[in-house]
């Protein structure tokens, strides 16, 4: 059973997951990889570091998100390394594990491993979107698609519109 404390856990998780990658929480949740995600998470992380690392959730989702991750959480001894691990988790639906220091540190999971955490996870890598290309023996574009114009990448402005 859900409760309540898990409800705004895993909501902090996605709004710290949107500003680590520079998707939105709905577009995380489309991948169908973020109730998984959230469990490895939980699986590697003892309580008391997911509880700092969830902590300035309330303040993310505005302006300031880059400076807050830039200041609270990139450069800091603990919560840096999990972050990185976070974004190449959704970009490429692989766990990295947390550098030996950091395990001796902070204490070591038998999660804490390299893996791909679903085939699932690996066709929904934010990467694919980022690129504009589909995942290699998974999602394929179709008789043809060579020859199409490659999509827009996020973010890319419209030169023909210039």
């Amino acid at each position: 059973m859900t409760t309540h404390d898990d409800t705004i856990a895993y909501d902090a998780f996605l709004t710290v997951s949107a500003a680590l990658t520079g998707y939105n929480a709905a577009e995380l949740q489309a991948t169908g990889c973020a109730a998984e995600y959230w469990h490895h998470v939980q699986q590697v992380l003892p309580e008391d570091i997911l509880k700092k690392f969830l902590s300035p959730a309330p303040r993310l989702g505005k302006k300031d998100d880059d400076k807050i991750i830039r200041e609270s959480y990139l450069p800091d001894r603990c919560l840096g390394p999990v972050a990185r691990s976070l974004i190449q988790l959704w970009y490429t639906g692989q766990w990295v594990p947390l550098p030996q220091e950091w395990r001796e540190n902070y204490g070591a999971s038998r999660f804490d491993v390299v893996k791909i955490i679903s085939t699932r996870a690996y066709k929904e890598g934010l990467v694919w979107d980022a690129i504009g290309a589909h995942p290699q023996g998974a999602k394929q574009q179709g008789f043809g698609a060579w020859s199409l114009e490659p999509p827009k990448q996020r973010g890319q402005a419209d030169d023909r519109n210039s």
